[in-house]
């Protein structure tokens, strides 16, 4: 699992958008993070007609998540 690029979204809702290759076959494309009021760190996949485009287990969203938030961490501090 790779996250291949994350940014700050320029209007609000999330806190970053991303882009992830979860195996050499399978890339996703546009997952945003949110931060929840009580701090926590949440994975959504894109939608289309207002449907979502992916859903995703528990353990692998936290994979997920957890890969985005580092990410994230990473571009705040200054890409080390």
């Amino acid at each position: 699992m790779k996250i291949l690029n994350i940014r700050r979204p320029k209007a609000p809702g999330a806190e970053a958008r991303f882009d992830i290759a979860l195996t050499d076959q399978v890339r996703l494309f546009g997952l945003s993070l949110t931060k929840n009021a009580d701090g926590a760190w949440r994975t959504y996949a894109p939608r289309n007609s207002g449907v979502r485009v992916a859903s995703f287990h528990p353990a692998l969203a936290d994979q997920i998540t957890r890969a985005a938030v580092t990410a994230l961490e990473g571009e705040a501090n200054g890409g080390d």
